[in-house]
């Protein structure tokens, strides 16, 4: 792949310019590689999805450039959106931050208070919340329930205009997404459980 992109390439479509470092100016032929690998296990051209944010495109568009040259298929990609970290639309979930997610190995009660201390669209008092209503379009809260925890769209559409109406307060929505989040982790963790009995079942073992 890199012996494929030049240096005016990635110049044009990354920002790079003649003081960036080598590290970054060859990453781009590094992140391409995975589109091929399916190719490189079957013997064979096999086409590849790659679902991804939409952030990593740039790369895929490089990797799609060299694809045929190198003999394969060019990659398509499923561009997702992020969910977003408890802290706020700014913040990112990540494991070196506890209270940025909810994981599956949190106890109820961890889950429920990274619930209820979740960042929202909320207005500071009840007053004004009431009276200008929420914004949904920014709340995480939201969002965990737009992604996972509301399957039926017309509910969903529901909570979305009560709470830009001022009729649901951010207390309500946080304590009915913590009670199905504890829900789903009970339930979880005890089939992860029932699972460690036939694990053996599943593994490759010399």
């Amino acid at each position: 792949i890199a012996k494929r992109v030049t240096f005016s390439t990635v110049k044009a479509v990354f920002g790079f310019t003649n003081s960036t470092n080598i590290g970054m100016i060859f990453f781009p032929a590094i992140q391409g590689v995975p589109c091929f690998l399916p190719s490189e296990l079957e013997k064979r051209k096999a086409p590849v999805v790659i679902p991804a944010a939409i952030d990593q495109d740039p790369y895929w568009r490089i990797t799609r450039d060299v694809a045929e040259k190198l003999g394969y298929y060019k990659p398509a990609a499923i561009h997702n959106i992020f969910l977003p970290s408890l802290e706020g639309p700014s913040g990112k979930m990540s494991a070196s931050v506890e209270e940025s997610a909810i994981f599956t190995v949190d106890t109820p009660k961890q889950a429920r208070k990274k619930v209820m201390n979740a960042f929202t669209g909320g207005r500071e008092t009840v007053e004004e919340q009431k009276k200008l209503g929420g914004n949904p379009d920014i709340c995480t809260v939201y969002q965990y329930y737009y992604f996972l925890f509301e399957p039926d769209d017309t509910k969903l559409e529901e909570r979305r205009t009560i709470c830009k109406n001022g009729e649901l307060l951010c207390g309500h929505c946080k304590k009915d997404l913590a009670d199905r989040v504890v829900a789903y982790l009970t339930d979880h963790q005890r089939k992860r459980e029932e699972a460690r009995e036939v694990l053996d079942q599943f593994l490759l073992k010399d």
